[in-house]
């Protein structure tokens, strides 16, 4: 049998890396870049560039949700997550690298889209899916808290890179897409050089068919569907307020594409520091204190920019929205590191990712639908009921001595 002894700091460090790696591609392939080059550059402005943005962004989000259950079941019968880590991680950086390519047409550089951000999606899924193996109980959150923290550095690292090539000559853009591409791979190379793979072939494997036994799985852990359900509601309101962010400061409160970019600055920081802040804090007090809290911070956040009309008092809200940010996703995914079974981590964290990727669908959904209905400033404070929802049903979540606890039969 393989070693199931916890991970070293080294290791633990190196699986930090590929969060690191990730965030380069969604902060400025996903949120920076990529939408405004794919609607001005390769659609050339037409009338339907953003819907086609749009509906490529959802379609792949579709492909990873679909998949991820079933992907993680295989990757746990055959010990197999790094492996799948390893070619996801091809696939998204040949992809990214490709996209700037001059001479693609829409349908090209649409099929580069969807295959990279599927294959990050499904990435995020497992490498969250290591977590319960690199520590035990009662030091994931503080793991899981160094990987996003050092992720958000990234996103800023990329960030940074990508704002200094694009001051330079004109059609610098493309260029943009393989340098991130090689930032990722790069920071990627640690994770793929030293992160073990501790699983054992068959150790959780079933003869059931995979959709009954993930059907099986979800119905049969009331506290699973519990902790999801919650995180659900939450990421639901999370990805509305960070799909629109740039947009609400745009138009409610006057802000330039500097002061935007300024701004994502700061809720990255921000989001730094409720990361790193929130490890040692969960591992005391348990993952739904820091989670309602995080909730709790994050309404606020909603009545605080519905309630805003300055600059200033923006870059307050930013800034808690960022701590409130690092707070949810740290806690959430060391959450469903406690209720992981040995020898089911691809699959529970596949069922995690499809909660969090509908979720990433729903939102920016609702938050259209919400300005039409009710306009900018009515639907942002509306979607801190999403975050209300989410602590009610996260509150329904039962611990044992203050932390979640595996549940029977697993």
């Amino acid at each position: 049998m393989k070693d199931r002894k916890p991970a070293g700091k080294g290791e633990i460090f190196a699986w930090c890396w590929y969060d690191f790696a990730n965030s380069a591609f969604v902060t400025v392939v996903i949120t920076v870049v990529g939408g405004i080059f794919y609607t001005k550059t390769v659609c050339g402005g037409a009338s339907w560039a953003e819907w086609a943005w749009g509906t490529a962004l959802s379609a792949s989000a579709a492909v990873a949700m679909g998949v991820g259950p079933f992907l993680g079941r295989w990757a746990d019968r055959r010990a197999a997550k790094k492996r799948l880590l390893v070619g996801l991680t091809v696939v998204c950086v040949t992809g990214t690298a490709l996209m700037g390519l001059p001479g693609w047409g829409v349908a090209m550089v649409t099929g580069l889209l969807v295959g990279a951000n599927a294959a990050f999606l499904l990435g995020e899924n497992l490498v969250a899916a290591f977590l319960p193996e690199l520590a035990p109980r009662g030091e994931r959150g503080k793991i899981s808290a160094y990987g996003w923290g050092f992720g958000y550095v990234g996103g800023l690292a990329s960030l940074g890179l990508a704002l200094w090539m694009l001051g330079g000559e004109e059609g610098a853009v493309r260029n943009v897409f393989p340098a991130v591409a090689g930032f990722m791979m790069v920071a990627a190379l640690p994770t793929i050089l030293f992160l073990r793979e501790r699983a054992v072939a068959g150790e959780g494997g079933t003869s059931e068919p995979d959709w009954r036994a993930v059907w099986g799985t979800v119905r049969e852990r009331p506290e699973l569907r519990r902790l999801l359900l919650g995180l659900g509601a939450a990421l639901t309101g999370l990805s509305a307020v960070v799909g629109f962010a740039s947009i609400y400061a745009t138009k409610e409160i006057g802000f330039t594409l500097e002061d935007t970019v300024k701004l994502f600055v700061v809720l990255q920081v921000a989001a730094v520091v409720g990361a790193l802040g929130t490890g040692r804090w969960q591992d005391r007090s348990g993952a739904r204190a820091v989670l309602l809290w995080a909730l709790a911070l994050w309404v606020g956040v909603s009545v605080g920019a519905w309630w805003s009309r300055s600059a200033e008092s923006f870059y307050l809200v930013a800034a808690g929205a960022g701590v409130g940010m690092g707070w949810l996703q740290s806690a959430g995914r060391a959450a469903v590191a406690e209720l992981t079974p040995s020898g089911r981590e691809g699959e529970f964290f596949g069922i995690w990712g499809f909660a969090a990727k509908l979720a990433g669908i729903v939102g920016p959904f609702l938050f259209g639908g919400g300005v039409a209905l009710f306009g900018r400033r009515g639907t942002i404070l509306l979607i801190g009921v999403w975050f209300l929802l989410g602590g009610l049903l996260l509150a329904r979540v039962k611990l044992g001595d203050g932390k979640l606890v595996v549940e029977s039969g697993g």
